[in-house]
């Protein structure tokens, strides 16, 4: 599938590609899409989008999994109880590191589920324009359907490389 035509700008500086999303969004160009390397906090905020829901769902994923490894070490231990030095058989903080386990397996599922499924379902049928740099070093800004006024904006902001994209 073929990006759509727009302009695409590169940056090697995290505030000028915020001081250029927010320049393109003061102007009029709210459609704007961003690649980096890492999440800078400084761009993200630019970009002016809500949080994803994916956190609301994987926090119920993460206390199934909380209950599921207390019923599993204080489950197992009751069914079958091993009296160890005259101890009680249920004894939270050895069943501490296992209830984490399964805290942080189980949200980490439900999260890579939640994700695999709107993926597969085909969240965005846009496409960013490839390109290599973005993954390690630089910022891409692609503004899809952008005129000669995004390529004289994001010249402005700072831009190290401005480009047609058909």
């Amino acid at each position: 599938m073929r990006p759509d035509p727009g302009v695409l700008a590169t940056f090697g500086d995290p505030p000028r590609a915020a001081a250029a999303i927010r320049a393109l969004r003061a102007a009029g160009f709210e459609r704007v899409q961003v690649a980096m390397p890492a999440p800078f906090p400084e761009v993200v905020a630019a970009i002016g989008r809500p949080r994803s829901a994916i956190d609301y769902i994987t926090l119920p994923g993460a206390a199934v999994g909380l209950l599921s490894g207390i019923a599993l070490t204080v489950g197992l231990t009751l069914t079958w109880p091993l009296w160890v030095g005259g101890k009680p058989p249920v004894s939270i903080p050895a069943f501490v590191v296992i209830m984490f386990e399964m805290t942080v397996l189980v949200a980490s599922l439900t999260n890579l589920g939640v994700v695999g499924t709107t993926t597969w379902l085909g969240g965005s049928t846009r496409r960013f324009p490839a390109h290599d740099r973005f993954n390690g070093e630089k910022i891409g800004v692609f503004v899809p359907a952008g005129d000669d006024r995004a390529a004289v904006l994001l010249t402005a902001q700072g831009a190290e490389e401005v480009s047609r994209v058909r």
